[in-house]
């Protein structure tokens, strides 16, 4: 069905999942006020009234109907998919949106709710399942990128209805004796939402409950400091009863519903974004892969690990660190992993695990640097407070585990010197070490303890064969079951994919499977490994074992759906059940829904077998496709994420055999990045390995904006290094030319955040000269945009202005309207800086009418704060706060997503604060700016910490 959504961004999404295109966010504001009056007239005075404040006026007016009409068109065209789809029409005075209650999430959640509470005192289950979907419905913000004071209002409301929904989802969780359950759930919101006390108070209950006083008091005084830093209040009088009989371990906690969680509420102050590293400890890093299922025998070794676990009345284990060696397939990672699952509740402050992956054939090894900082994010340490380099990461990771039990997995290490970083340096943590090889040069630093694994013993073995097949399938010639185990020479993996085989074929014996070799004399029975894994492979159906083959071609050992569907040419769903071919197998892990990982070994088979078996045209042309993949699907990502911003070539369609990603929201378009960033960086070395400049470069391009936008500028910087230089050797003709242009101007931004001012300029005098001589007016113009940021930074405002006018004027010879929206803007800013606030006005407000007429969100927000900057230099506070609060509401929605930029208005929004007294949302401010840009280490931090030093 056609469904409006409000608890998020405002959308209209079709049966098939389509999302329509509903304009600038005036237009949006206007859907969403006739939606929260569903099949009621709304008045046109209201309607300007909510949407242009308090100010109607006949421009309004008009542009009103411009609105009606426009999304009347839309609405029409979704009627077309969808016969039931909701209709605008005039009545009485006004407009109404017909439209079903059920195809408006937030009336869905409200009757979902209602349903739930009505059950609440028959069928519990029954209501928690209700609340629980009506939570689920909540995407974020809502009326998210629409702005106003209407918006504004309806926003807040909304949010306390969230919390209200919360509070009393978690209260009949705890009802239901769900309290560990429960932990996760409420800690996730807590963070979000650390002022509202019920919600603390019910984490605070669930882990009190579950055994683990000690958290339970550590989200108390978190609460507590949260409270007396943002709005300068003590916790109130439940939440301080209910730490006090947590302190006394009072039996009333125990029975039943608690008294002394409060009722759903907000506190006074308002919902405030969440300080990252308050979570620190609540919620212990768990990080460990699934537990091997049925895992069998090891005990001598599992015995001998048993001495990094402390045992009961001792502050520390015999050893320390451990390292299992052996040979490749041998089940190093099996063991460390089942036996620390096994050992957890030792380690009561959580578990680290990395994959060091010191021995795939077609990676780099992952450098100790960015292991630390995966471990340092899963102690919710925020990002401005990692410290750039190994020793700096390593001191910082030693001092948080100082007094804890933490155990940490390092797999599959190259050597000493990628461990050596790693390690923990307090008594009460544990680290155990697989790797391939012996590591002398660690155990004569640390004196660490090393085991040896060596295979199965024959009846470990025996073991693992018998306890997986059919009784029928173990009839047959004597010694068939020791042919079997001889000829895997005894190794987990190769057992695991024999067994794996026989299950896969009920009707092969053991007896027919061992006697398929040219020799079943014991021994020497298929005693390479390869030998084992064609028992698997030769089986696969046709499809299968040509994906399987191609997998080894795969850039990186984890992969989604898609990757693996691009380097077979085939459609999704074909993917999908060759996968799971694969997986039933053993010769494929999924790791999560949809996403998969090779074993090196067999990696490296895959990777042999394609080099025998397929021409090199075939290989050629699936590494193409993956490519494609990658590279369109980022494309889609930039587009989702940062639509306008950057000059990034349009692509069009993908080619043939190749599905890339779809994202209709910024959310996904992110997470995606975020999951593919290793394997993205490992594709445009295979792009360069396999003389495809043009995806070297264009793939770079597209990672290196999320890079810049995510705050990794040393990996930007590195990344685009790489890329240069192939942009260099394929620069000539027009495209070629414009790409690397394109990248001087990227690598001369990632200049700007590093400080490498001169560097910058070089590269953009260099770009200015490739874009002149293709006579391209647009790229100029950008040349100059940059080099106005760069004399602005430089504290050199005229020559900056001087460079924003001609960029303007190229942008106007152009035709690029975004463009010259973007630099009135600039020109406006720079007047600001020079002393010239009404110039700054008049400029910016030029800047606005375009960018509204464009549909430019993003520099809208920009704009926005520049006129709030404006206001307030000519004295008008007032005015410069609904201005900043406008910039915001659009630099922090999904059209925006700019870190940067949001933190600089939220400093000049508690500056404005500050003049009309209201000192408690001045330093929320503040501090919601200064968590910002420490986590993007920008030096812009020094302001607003030096406001909150002072205030």
């Amino acid at each position: 069905m056609t469904e409006l959504r409000l608890l998020g961004p405002v959308e209209l999404r079709g049966a098939d999942g389509r999302q329509y295109a509903l304009g600038p966010p005036q237009q949006r504001c206007v859907l969403a006020v006739l939606a929260m009056s569903a099949g009621r007239p709304v008045m046109v005075e209201m309607l300007i009234r909510n949407v242009w404040r308090d100010e109607p006026t006949d421009a309004a007016r008009d542009v009103l109907y411009t609105y009606v009409s426009r999304l009347r068109r839309v609405l029409r065209h979704a009627a077309g998919e969808d016969p039931d789809a909701p209709a605008l029409r005039r009545g009485n005075g006004g407009y109404v949106l017909d439209i079903a209650p059920e195809k408006v999430d937030l009336q869905r959640a409200r009757a979902l709710a209602g349903r739930g509470r009505s059950e609440r005192s028959g069928d519990p289950e029954r209501a928690l399942e209700l609340l629980g979907e009506a939570t689920a419905l909540w995407r974020g913000t809502p009326l998210a990128g629409v702005r106003g004071q209407w918006a504004e209002q309806v926003r807040a409301g909304l949010e306390r209805e969230r919390v209200t929904l919360l509070t009393e989802r978690y209260d009949l969780e705890l009802e239901l004796g769900r309290h560990a359950e429960s932990v996760a759930g409420l800690s996730a919101e807590v963070v979000e939402n650390p002022l509202v006390e019920p919600l603390a108070a019910q984490l605070m209950l669930a882990l009190y409950r579950s055994g683990r006083q000690s958290d339970a008091l550590q989200v108390y005084a978190r609460t507590r400091r949260s409270l007396v830093e943002e709005i300068g209040e003590e916790p109130g009088p439940e939440l301080r009863g209910l730490h006090e009989q947590i302190l006394r371990q009072s039996p009333r906690l125990n029975r039943g519903p608690d008294p002394q969680v409060p009722p759903a509420g907000l506190p006074a102050g308002g919902l405030h974004p969440p300080r990252p590293s308050d979570d620190l400890w609540t919620v212990p890093p768990a990080q460990l892969p699934p537990d091997v299922a049925g895992f069998n025998g090891r005990e001598e070794y599992l015995s001998r690990l048993e001495r990094l676990s402390p045992t009961a009345g001792e502050d520390s284990p015999d050893a320390t660190i451990c390292a299992v060696v052996g040979t490749a397939g041998v089940g190093k990672t099996a063991l460390a992993v089942h036996w620390a699952h096994r050992a957890a509740e030792h380690f009561p402050d959580g578990q680290l695990y990395v994959n060091l992956r010191g021995f795939a054939a077609a990676d780099s090894p992952t450098d100790p640097a960015e292991a630390l900082r995966g471990f340092l994010q899963a102690l919710r340490i925020p990002d401005s407070q990692i410290p750039e380099g190994t020793d700096a990461r390593t001191g910082l990771f030693r001092s948080l585990l100082t007094g804890r039990r933490m155990l940490v997995v390092l797999d599959n290490a190259r050597d000493a010197g990628q461990v050596l970083p790693l390690l923990p340096g307090a008594p009460g943590c544990a680290t155990l070490i697989t790797s391939r090889r012996r590591l002398p040069d660690l155990m004569a630093a640390t004196g660490a303890d090393q085991i040896a694994l060596e295979p199965f013993s024959t009846e470990e073995a025996r073991q693992l064969l018998v306890r997986r097949l059919a009784d029928e399938q173990l009839e047959g010639r004597p010694g068939a079951v020791a042919d079997i185990v001889n000829g895997c020479v005894r190794l987990p993996l190769a057992l695991a994919l024999a067994a794996a085989h026989l299950a896969a074929r009920p009707g092969l014996t053991l007896t027919a499977l061992a006697d398929r070799t040219p020799d079943s004399g014991g021994c020497e029975l298929m005693a390479d490994m390869r030998a084992v894994f064609s028992w698997s492979y030769r089986i696969l159906s046709p499809a299968t074992a040509r994906l399987f083959r191609l997998l080894g071609l795969h850039p990186g050992p984890e992969f989604g759906t898609g990757a693996a569907a691009a380097l077979a040419g085939i459609e999704l769903p074909q993917a999908r059940g060759l996968l799971r071919e694969l997986t039933w197998a053993s010769m494929l892990d999924e790791r999560a829904p949809g996403r998969f990982a090779l074993h090196d070994l067999l990696r490296d088979y895959a990777a042999e077998l394609a080099r025998e078996e397929d021409e090199e045209e075939q290989r050629r042309a699936a590494v193409q496709r993956v490519l494609d993949y990658y590279l369109h699907s980022a494309h889609a990502a930039c587009r989702t994420l940062w639509a306008h911003r950057d000059r990034l070539t349009d692509l069009g369609p993908a080619p043939s055999g190749s599905t890339p990603e779809v994202f209709a929201e910024a959310g996904p378009a992110f997470a995606w990045f975020a999951t593919e960033r290793r394997t993205l960086t490992d594709a445009v070395r295979l792009a360069a390995s396999a003389g495809l400049d043009g995806h070297v470069v264009r793939l770079g391009r597209r990672l290196g904006n999320y890079l810049d936008r995510d705050g990794r500028w040393i990996e930007q910087d590195r990344l685009l290094h790489t890329v240069l230089p192939t942009a260099r050797r394929t620069a000539g003709d027009p495209a070629g030319d414009s790409e690397l242009a394109a990248v001087l101007c990227d690598q001369a931004r990632s200049g700007f955040r590093l400080g490498s001012h001169d560097q910058a300029r070089e590269h953009l005098d260099s770009a200015y000269e490739l874009f002149r001589a293709h006579d391209d007016l647009a790229g100029q113009a950008e040349v100059h945009h940059y080099i106005a940021n760069l004399h602005e930074v430089q504290d050199d405002p005229l020559s900056a202005l001087r460079h924003a006018r001609t960029s303007l004027a190229l942008h106007r010879a152009a035709g690029d309207r975004r463009g010259q929206g973007r630099e009135l803007n600039i020109i406006g800013w720079i007047h600001g800086l020079l002393g010239k606030p009404e110039l700054s006005l008049t400029r910016s407000r030029q800047a606005l009418a375009i960018q509204e007429s464009v549909g430019d969100l993003y520099f809208m927000g920009i704009t926005w704060d520049t006129l709030g900057r404006a206001h307030h230099r000519l004295g008008d506070p007032h005015e410069a706060i609904t201005c900043f609060r406008r910039a915001l509401e659009l630099l922090e929605s999904p059209d925006a997503a700019d870190l940067l930029n949001a933190a600089k208005a939220h400093t000049a929004l508690g500056d404005a604060q500050a003049d009309i007294g209201d000192n408690a949302a001045a330093r929320a401010s503040w501090t919601r700016a200064l968590r910002i840009l420490e986590d993007l280490r920008h030096p812009a931090a020094a302001e607003p910490r030096s406001r909150l030093q002072t205030a």
